[in-house]
């Protein structure tokens, strides 16, 4: 059986339904070397297991990578409310491990180092400026240090390195502006996949001879991707492996112009990627998971700078995380400081 490089990429998002704060879209890419090319899912939980783990709670104290909603810590716990670990703890942890080690990677000191790292653009509002956030915000920066050294260590003994990490911001302006085109929500979650897939065609001209597996949540709750993906990628071809509603497969391939081709849309053997959709895919595909992670931890740190924004136009305003029923109860709270235009431009629509 033939071996080879592989790009194992995830796909997954943070703040789809909420009314307040953007939306993240999260991306990472896994290079594994001497994959065999029939095992179509290899797992990476397993290649670093002397680093990694799926259970924040794990005993070994190995870096937890899994949905971010598993991860993420209730904002208050214990008696009376008290804040027992950090909410990010978690999050924070496995992000940092990852963006530190990857291809040209480093530990963050900010948000906005990290939005730089992440290619991501936190812009457009008032309420997302002002100094940057000091990171990290759950522990120490030695903390983060043994928590990626632990993670380096399992990849350099598995063959495995993180070829990219990213974020891509949707902020209230933007995605407002894509529901009102395009008269569909789900079409902001495409506008950000087809961020990540013209970065991944540039990443796959760096690893020439990889092969390319991409793995995405559902990005919008629909089971047909096809038309979509040649929508966003012309000159490529989409075939259907699989699709209902528990997965769908595809496999891309370059279309080939040229005149010694005996048609004008004949395809190459090689040169394309296979992508799939599914609902958990977090659960299956640690880059998902990753990528699910890396969207949360943006969003929360987005939101940080909105709530520090607002109190301090109105001290005695309880901050939000922007899900409906507390940004309901927030809004009127800060109704005597928030004008109509500025109302107008947070809120989201759908």
């Amino acid at each position: 059986m033939r071996t080879m490089a592989l790009l194992m990429i995830g796909i997954d998002e943070a703040g789809f339904g909420p009314m307040l704060g953007p939306l993240c879209v999260g991306m990472s890419a896994f290079l594994i070397e001497g994959w065999e090319e029939g095992d179509q899912k290899p797992c990476l939980w397993e290649r670093l297991a002397a680093g990694v783990s799926r259970d924040a709670g794990d005993k070994r104290g190995r870096v937890a990578f899994a949905d971010s909603k598993e991860l993420k810590l209730p904002n208050k716990s214990g008696v009376g409310g008290t804040v027992k670990r950090h909410p990010l703890t978690h999050l924070e942890r496995g992000v940092w491990a990852a963006v530190t080690n990857r291809d040209g990677g480093s530990s963050p000191e900010s948000d906005s180092a990290l939005h730089e790292l992440l290619g991501a653009k936190l812009r457009g509002h008032v309420w997302y400026e002002g100094e940057a956030l000091s990171l990290p915000v759950s522990g120490s920066a030695a903390q983060m240090g043994i928590a990626a050294n632990l993670m380096a260590g399992a990849m350099k003994d598995a063959g495995v390195r993180i070829a990219a990490t990213r974020c891509r911001v949707m902020d209230e302006r933007e995605f407002n502006g894509i529901v009102r085109d395009a008269g569909n929500k789900g079409e902001v979650c495409i506008a950000a996949l087809a961020d990540h897939l013209r970065f991944v065609l540039k990443l796959m001209e760096k690893h020439p001879g990889a092969a390319v597996r991409i793995a995405c949540d559902k990005l919008g709750g629909r089971d047909a991707y096809a038309p979509v993906l040649e929508r966003l990628l012309p000159g490529w071809e989409c075939v259907i492996l699989e699709q209902n509603g528990e997965r769908s497969n595809y496999e891309m391939k370059r279309r080939v112009k040229d005149k010694d081709q005996p048609t004008r849309n004949a395809l190459p053997l090689g040169g394309g990627f296979r992508i799939s959709f599914q609902a958990e895919a977090e659960q299956e595909h640690l880059p998902v998971a990753l990528a699910s992670m890396i969207a949360k931890y943006v969003r929360e740190l987005a939101m940080v700078r909105f709530n520090r924004y607002w109190s301090g136009r109105m001290p005695e305003l309880k901050p939000t995380a922007g899900y409906t029923l507390d940004a309901r109860r927030w809004l009127a709270d800060a109704s005597k400081v928030v004008t109509k235009e500025e109302k107008a431009a947070m809120v989201r629509r759908a």
